[in-house]
């Protein structure tokens, strides 16, 4: 992870990050622009929490001239957060990713972005709620992890994952086979 997210092994990376220098859509723009800056064929991403007045958000984002959101509903964000980041924040990802489909149609930017649902899509039928909804992708991260063998004990961002998944620990990524469990 260290690696990946160009830090040092050991120091603790906070996630989701707090962007204290990120106060408004302007803000976003100016980053979007300083990032398109500096790797002009990046595809920027902007990650939003199914909220009501998600697609007015989603609209600046739009014009700040980001390719890619994410609405993530209630039950995603990331396995690295706190248990109340996680389920302390947000609406399911159908509220948001209507919200934000209509919003973005509405003010003829729709077009400008791919937009993606996230948090607990599990199942085909999942796919097709979100796609009628509006969403062009879909994010898959929990069921992954369980059919790796992930025994969801919420640890990932203690570095103590006990299955060895979501560790840099040595010891613990021994017991990662890297390949599908078998259930039953």
């Amino acid at each position: 992870i260290a690696k990946t997210r160009h830090s040092i092994p050991g120091v603790g990376l906070i996630s989701p990050p707090p962007h204290h220098d990120i106060y408004s859509i302007e803000d976003l723009a100016e980053l979007i622009y300083d990032l398109k800056c500096a790797n002009p064929s990046a595809r920027i991403s902007v990650k939003l929490v199914s909220e009501v007045g998600v697609g007015v958000v989603a609209s600046g984002v739009a014009k700040g001239k980001a390719e890619h959101i994410t609405i993530s509903g209630h039950d995603g964000g990331t396995g690295a957060s706190s248990w109340t980041g996680i389920k302390g924040a947000g609406l399911p990802w159908e509220l948001g990713i209507a919200e934000t489909h209509q919003t973005l149609v509405q003010n003829d930017l729709r077009s400008r972005v791919v937009l993606q649902a996230d948090g607990q899509i599990r199942t085909g039928f999942d796919v097709v709620v979100a796609a009628i909804l509006g969403a062009d992708e879909f994010g898959f991260s929990t069921a992954p992890l369980i059919v790796l063998g992930c025994t969801m004990m919420r640890k990932c961002h203690l570095n103590t994952c006990p299955v060895g998944i979501a560790t840099q620990d040595p010891e613990l990524r021994k017991k990662f086979e890297g390949k599908p469990r078998a259930y039953g």
